[in-house]
């Protein structure tokens, strides 16, 4: 009986260690502040679907920073290309 009980503690604990690992939210650059390049050059884009949007096409339509500790890096975040979307103030 005692055998019993430590291996449904040792899988209730397996279990729960393995749940947390997968329940972890992966590191999106989605959730990041994105901005779009113009040639050397990088400009906050504001929030996905609201300021702007990426059309179907190839290239790196946004950009991220990935390590907040060395603001010269950049790294891809969407594909496609970098479109404006025009917000009319009032109107739905």
């Amino acid at each position: 009986m005692l055998k019993i009980k430590v291996c449904l503690i040792a899988a209730a604990i397996a279990g729960g260690v393995f749940g947390a690992i997968a329940h972890r939210a992966p590191n999106s650059c989605e959730g990041q502040p994105q901005y779009y390049r113009v040639g050397n050059s990088y400009f906050p884009a504001g929030d996905y679907g609201v300021h702007f949007t990426c059309q179907a096409g190839g290239g790196t339509c946004t950009w991220y920073k990935p390590n907040p500790f060395n603001p010269s890096s950049w790294a891809p975040c969407r594909t496609g290309a970098f479109s404006w979307l025009i917000n009319t103030p009032g109107k739905k």
